[in-house]
C-alpha cells in the first residue's frame, strides 16, 4: 500500500509532467503490468456473460461490449447471472464479482491518475488524482486574475500541490498491486468456469471443483 508524500518528504515539490515514467522504467513496467492484467480479468468477466447468455440474452452481451464503463458492465453481469445461474453457483458468482469490483478500484486510479516523481525519492513514483491537479490549476488562475486586478494577498494563491494528496508508490507497493490484479484475473477466470455447464461433462465435475475452491478462498468464503 502506498504512503503519502506528506509523511515521507513533506517539504519536497513533486514534478508532474508528461513522460516522467520513462525515467524510471522498472517501476513504470509494474504500473503497466497492473493495468494490463486487469484487462484480462475484465475480458474473463465478459466471457462469463457470453457463457450465461447462450444467445438468449444476446442484447445484454452486446450492451456489455458497447459500454466500457465498469459500473455499467457490472450491472449487466449481475443481471444476467441472476437470470441464468442456479443455486449454489449464483451467490458465489455474485460474491466473486463484488470482490473483483473492489480490486479494480486501484487499477482505475493507476490508469486515470497523474504520475510524477520527486528527486528526493529516486526509487518511487508519485500518483495524484486528476481533481487535485485541476483544483490547483483553478486556484492559480484565480490568483492570476486577483493579482491583475490588484486583489490583496492574491499571490498566496500560488501554493504548491498539497503533499497530503500525493501518493508514493515504491517497488514493493507496485509489486503488491500487480499481485492484487493477478488475483482479480484468477477470480474472474474461476467465475467464468462456474458461469456455464460443461457440455462434455454431464456431471459438471470441473464446475463443482472450482466452485469448491472459491468457497475456500478467504476473499470469497462460504
Amino acid at each position: 500500500m502506498s504512503t503519502l508524500l506528506s509523511d515521507l518528504a513533506p517539504k519536497e515539490h513533486p514534478i508532474f509532467v508528461p513522460r516522467l515514467l520513462g525515467q524510471r522504467p522498472r517501476l513504470a513496467a509494474l504500473v503497466a503490468e497492473s493495468i494490463s492484467t486487469w484487462s484480462y480479468a475484465e475480458n474473463a468477466l465478459g466471457r462469463s456473460v457470453a457463457a450465461m447468455s447462450r444467445g438468449i440474452n444476446a442484447a445484454e452481451m452486446q450492451d456489455y461490449i458497447d459500454d466500457w464503463r465498469l459500473p455499467a458492465r457490472l450491472k449487466i453481469i449481475r443481471r444476467v447471472a441472476g437470470a441464468e445461474l442456479e443455486m449454489p453457483y449464483l451467490p458465489t458468482f455474485l460474491k466473486v464479482v463484488d470482490v473483483i469490483a473492489d480490486l479494480a478500484l486501484r487499477r482505475h486510479a493507476f490508469a486515470h491518475g497523474i504520475w510524477g516523481i520527486v528527486e528526493a525519492l529516486p526509487d518511487a513514483l508519485l500518483l495524484v488524482k486528476p481533481e487535485h491537479i485541476l483544483r490547483q490549476w483553478g486556484a492559480a488562475n484565480d490568483g492570476v486574475a486577483a493579482f491583475i486586478e490588484g486583489g490583496p494577498g492574491s499571490v498566496n494563491r500560488f501554493d504548491p500541490l498539497d503533499n497530503r494528496h500525493v501518493e508514493v508508490w515504491s517497488d514493493a507497493d507496485l509489486r503488491e498491486e500487480v499481485g492484487r490484479m493477478t488475483k482479480a484475473y484468477e477470480l474472474a477466470f474461476a467465475a467464468e468456469s462456474i458461469a456455464s455447464d460443461d457440455a462434455f461433462d454431464a456431471s459438471n465435475a470441473k464446475r463443482k471443483h472450482i466452485h469448491g475452491l472459491l468457497l475456500n478462498d478467504p476473499l470469497i468464503g462460504p
